[in-house]
């Protein structure tokens, strides 16, 4: 069979990021799965790395990773293919379209063991007609858990399967009322735990309003939620990740039932929120899948999200896994010392500003010259002390850097530009005379930057008379050949812009001098 890796592992293709730092990069797709046959593979699983499509016509369930097909395992004869928290494989053994109804098998497998257990639906949980697809059940049911089952004859009410002890639980298992909730054949239902610590369910068809219904007694709650740019097509996963409850749906692009992909907080009415979070764009123009399906499957973890998107379709149609991350906001450093007015104080510091094109922190600041001598004194920190910290210098200690320095590090006009080395080991004061410098601060290679504000640098001028001639020569030769450096304006100087001042500094400079022509 012939594969598509389009990634192998995460590379740097961002196909969708936000201004909040939250991004999604794709991590492989395969686009070339002739195995699967739209109309007969309607739900697709991904999780653990894996897909699982379950094709209803042969009851089988085809596995692909990255590398494509890797084995097949006894599927349904049904559409259904869902799964519980534990990662337990979860189909119907009643042949579509049929209705389920009461003594319809339902069948949990381990993907990984093979090893499976068969749970008949009793008549507590109503008497169901058609259902296309499930959800994610509660905990293991193997052994403990709840499947939720919706079908397109329990008006307001959904089916709820208890498993305990690795059976039926008769006594647990009932239809619940939700409120004016219309089920369908394609109405999943997931169980989730809220932001607010909830036992909630999402309950979600294709051309309506999501739900999320509160368990309240015997029945539940309903509260009727909308999301940013949401489309009709099916397939949704909500999952609690960054501080946030966040809802995976298709995205609305120029036309329905395409295969771009969203991620959002909910919002009750529209004034809330306007944006999703962060968006994959759509890779189809046309909607290759007649059956409205987009499936979306996530996996949250410390670092990030792992994604998984089933789009069935003739032409167009993939199994692909996103990783959706966010960029850690850039650490925040401070000026600390005689700056701006500013006195010495471990809780105050002028805050620099991250550029983050060049991943520097930049700051254009005023010395006062209240020295003895005309200087002022400063050194970083990125972090300052509150008026509470007990110990104030103690507390910033770790967070304190500086010149690399037996004492107080002097500096001149003849550094202007030059790189002087930071450390955050016994770090030492910059000492500078007054005036307004442009500061810039390379945290990653350790490097502070002055530059005195109106004064440009001039390429060659090695002695800093404001000329180029014979004179910088010499001084650059000397130099080199001494192996000293004092006296030189080490950034004109440094004519090949190598940040090191060296014999071939030398010999293009005096190509200059003589060609008049760098």
């Amino acid at each position: 069979m012939r594969k598509l890796l389009l990634i192998a592992a995460m590379a740097a293709l961002a196909l969708g990021a936000s201004a909040d730092g939250y991004k999604i990069e794709k991590v492989w797709e395969n686009n070339s799965i002739p195995e699967i046959v739209p109309g007969n593979c309607r739900q697709g699983l991904g999780m653990n790395g894996k897909f699982y499509i379950n094709d209803r016509t042969t009851a089988t369930i085809s596995i692909y990773d990255e590398t494509g097909m890797i084995g097949t395992m006894d599927g349904s004869p049904n559409c259904t293919i869902g799964r519980d928290q534990a990662g337990n494989i979860v189909m119907s053994g009643v042949t579509f379209p049929n209705n389920w109804g009461i003594g319809a098998m339902i069948k949990v497998v381990n993907p990984e063991t093979g090893d499976y257990k068969e749970y008949q639906i009793p008549e507590e949980c109503g008497d169901l007609g058609r259902c296309d697809v499930l959800g994610l059940a509660k905990g293991d049911l193997m052994e403990d858990g709840e499947l939720y089952i919706c079908t397109n004859t329990s008006g307001s009410t959904i089916a709820k399967l208890v498993i305990a002890g690795g059976e039926v639980s008769y006594d647990d298992s009932y239809a619940p009322d939700c409120g004016n909730v219309t089920c369908s054949t394609t109405t999943p239902i997931y169980y989730y735990t809220d932001l607010e610590g909830n036992d909630v369910l999402l309950y979600n068809t294709r051309n309506a309003n999501p739900v999320k219904l509160y368990p309240e007694g015997d029945n539940y709650s309903y509260n009727v939620f909308m999301l940013p740019s949401r489309g009709t097509a099916m397939g949704m996963f909500p999952f609690i990740w960054d501080g946030k409850e966040l809802f995976l749906y298709n995205l609305q692009g120029a036309a329905n039932y395409l295969d771009g992909i969203a991620v959002a907080e909910a919002y009750t009415n529209a004034g809330n929120i306007t944006e999703p979070i962060v968006t994959v764009q759509p890779t189809v123009n046309v909607a290759a899948n007649a059956n409205q399906i987009n499936w979306l499957w996530a996996e949250p973890d410390a670092d990030g999200v792992t994604i998984y998107q089933y789009y069935p379709g003739e032409t167009g149609g993939h199994l692909t896994v996103y990783r959706m991350t966010k960029d850690e906001p850039a650490a925040k450093v401070y000026i600390l010392g005689e700056v701006n007015d500013q006195e010495w104080a471990a809780n105050a510091g002028t805050e620099m500003t991250y550029d983050a094109e060049n991943n520097v922190y930049t700051a254009t600041v005023t010395f006062d010259g209240r020295g003895q001598s005309g200087e002022n004194y400063f050194s970083f920190t990125t972090e300052v002390a509150n008026d509470n910290d007990d110990g104030g210098w103690a507390y910033i200690a770790p967070f304190r850097f500086g010149a690399v320095s037996d004492g107080d590090f002097w500096y001149s006009d003849q550094l202007a530009g030059w790189p002087l080395s930071l450390t955050n080991e016994n770090g030492q004061a910059f000492r500078i005379m007054g005036g307004e410098y442009k500061l810039t601060l390379d945290m990653e290679n350790m490097n502070l930057y002055v530059e005195k504000v109106g004064v440009d640098a001039l390429r060659g001028d090695a002695n800093g008379d404001g000329q180029v001639n014979v004179s910088d020569a010499i001084a650059l030769v000397n130099a080199v050949l001494s192996g000293n450096n004092n006296g030189l304006y080490l950034r004109n100087a440094d004519v090949n812009y190598s940040t090191s001042i060296n014999v071939s500094d030398a010999i293009m400079l005096i190509n200059y001098i003589s060609n008049g022509a760098w």
